[in-house]
């Protein structure tokens, strides 16, 4: 066979060479096809919505969404055995500051320590959500106008388990998305819920 006798001509380095380009190629074969299957998942979707689906070997494939003002992204994982499918909302204008919100849980309160506290005076958020940042002050400004705070309400009764805000935008996370999330008229409303986060 050619791998053997590529083995005898090389040697034992000749060997550990060819299993490392072998992995890299099984690597490389894995994500084109996973990018083939979310571009397939993604295009009915991408056609409703007026928008195109973007992809690149890196960062696979994504709805790059235009026409709602700031520039979004819809994305999808497929997840594995020991973490679930996510659907993730990208908004791309950022906030100034950062901020994370997760459900109020005692593992989110014992690992998830970056950050102040903080509180927006309203018991069905303060109660039931953790939200933290790295400027508190702006953020209890920001997250209290009634819009938004919406927003982060109808985000976690649907199911959404993280909103978060970095040098770069907001993001919010789905754990095992269904095909009923995505259907046009429910990325609708997520979409004008994630657009309400941003700042203009």
């Amino acid at each position: 066979m050619l791998i053997e006798k590529l083995i005898n001509e090389f040697g034992m380095s000749g060997s550990i060479v060819l299993a490392i380009i072998g992995f890299f190629l099984l690597v490389y074969i894995i994500i084109k096809i996973s990018n083939k299957m979310t571009e397939k998942k993604l295009k009915p979707l991408a056609e409703m919505l007026n928008a195109e689906v973007e992809s690149s070997f890196l960062f696979g494939s994504y709805i790059n969404i235009l026409n709602y003002g700031p520039e979004m992204h819809l994305r999808l994982t497929f997840g594995g055995n020991n973490s679930p499918p996510y659907l993730h909302l990208e908004l791309f204008n950022p906030v100034g500051f950062n901020f994370k919100i997760t459900r109020r849980q005692t593992l989110n309160e014992i690992l998830f320590r970056w950050g102040k506290e903080v509180n927006l005076s309203d018991a069905s958020i303060d109660e039931n959500l953790l939200i933290r940042s790295d400027k508190p002050m702006e953020a209890v400004s920001y997250l209290m106008d009634s819009k938004r705070k919406d927003a982060i309400k109808y985000f976690f009764e649907n199911g959404f388990t993280e909103i978060k805000a970095n040098t770069k935008g907001v993001y919010a996370s789905k754990p095992n998305y269904r095909d009923t999330d995505l259907d046009p008229g429910r990325m609708q409303t997520y979409l004008d819920n994630i657009n309400s986060l941003s700042r203009i």
